[in-house]
C-alpha cells in the first residue's frame, strides 16, 4: 500500500480534508453504515478502492443509471470510514460539496470567469458543478449556434470556462454560460450568406414546435429554420443533401429562414 496515500486518507477522515478523483465504476457493495447493498461510484486513490455510495454522492435518485452518467467525472470527496486491511475507503461527495461551496460560492459575483467540471451529459444540456452546487447549462448557452447532441461536444470529465451570468446563494439560483468563450460566426454572417442566396446544407433535425426542418450549410457549424413548399409530397430524410434560399436573416436573434428549393 502507497503510505502516502494512506496518511492522505487517514488525514481526509480527521481534518475532513477534501481529495479529488475520477469515477471510474459502478458496484453493489454492503454498506455497514446502512446495512444494505446499494450502489456505489468507484474511484482509485493509487491503489486504495474508494467506494462513495449513492446516498453519499449527492444524486436525488439512487439508481445506477445515474451514476453511469457520471462514470469519468471528476469529484471532491471526504474520507468517512477507512479499512487499512481490506484496502479500502468510504466516503462521501455530499459532504465535500458542502465545505466547498460554504468556502468558495460566497467570493462569486455576476460577470466572474470560472472554470467547472462536467460531471455528465445529456442531449440538450450538461450537468457541471460549481465549487460544491451542480449547475445544468442548456445548449443555447453553450454556443452560439445549434447543438443537435452535447455528447457529441462534451463528456464527463472534462472542464469547461463560464461566465457567471445570474448568481443568488439564498434562492440557489446559479446561471452559467460557456457560449462568451466560442466563437460567434454571426458576426459576420453576411460576409458568407445573403437573404436571396441558395446554399447546400444538410439536414439535421425537425423542430417538434416548428413546421419545416433545421439544415446546417455546408462547411459552417450555421443552421437554419427551412420550411417546406406545397409543391413537396415528402420531407427530406435525415442528413439528407439539400438546397435552400436564404429569406430572412436575423442577426441579434441568431436566427436564418429560408425555404426547400430540391434535395439531393
Amino acid at each position: 500500500m502507497n503510505e502516502i496515500a494512506k496518511k492522505e486518507l487517514i488525514r481526509s477522515k480527521e481534518e475532513k480534508r477534501i481529495l479529488t478523483g475520477k469515477i471510474s465504476g459502478i458496484e453493489d457493495e454492503y454498506y455497514k453504515l446502512k446495512n444494505e447493498n446499494i450502489p456505489c461510484a468507484i474511484l482509485w486513490y493509487e491503489d486504495i478502492k474508494i467506494l462513495i455510495p449513492s446516498t453519499h454522492l449527492g444524486i436525488n435518485k439512487l439508481n445506477k443509471s445515474i451514476i453511469r452518467g457520471m462514470i469519468g467525472a471528476e469529484i471532491d470527496f471526504i474520507i468517512i470510514e477507512f479499512d487499512s486491511i481490506s484496502n479500502i475507503a468510504i466516503a462521501s461527495r455530499t459532504d465535500a460539496m458542502k465545505i466547498r461551496a460554504n468556502l468558495e460560492l460566497p467570493k462569486l459575483k455576476i460577470n466572474d470567469t470560472v472554470k467547472v467540471r462536467i460531471l455528465a451529459v445529456g442531449v440538450k444540456h450538461v450537468l457541471v458543478e460549481l465549487y460544491g452546487k451542480e449547475v445544468t447549462i442548456k445548449a443555447d448557452n453553450l454556443q452560439h449556434t445549434y447543438i443537435l447532441n452535447c455528447k457529441d461536444l462534451y463528456s464527463p470529465g472534462e472542464y469547461l470556462k463560464v461566465r457567471i451570468k445570474n448568481i443568488d446563494i439564498e434562492k440557489n439560483l446559479f446561471e452559467l454560460s460557456a457560449k462568451d468563450f466560442t466563437e460567434n460566426p454571426y458576426r459576420n454572417i453576411r460576409k458568407y450568406i445573403t437573404e436571396g442566396g441558395e446554399y447546400i446544407g444538410k439536414v439535421i433535425a425537425f423542430p417538434k414546435n416548428n413546421s419545416g426542418i433545421i439544415v446546417q450549410l455546408d462547411l459552417t457549424n450555421i443552421t437554419c429554420l427551412i420550411r417546406i413548399p406545397a409543391r413537396f409530397n415528402n420531407y427530406p430524410h435525415y442528413l439528407d443533401n439539400v438546397l435552400v434560399k436564404i429569406t430572412e436573416i436575423k442577426v441579434e436573434k441568431k436566427l436564418i429562414y429560408g425555404y426547400l428549393i430540391r434535395d439531393f
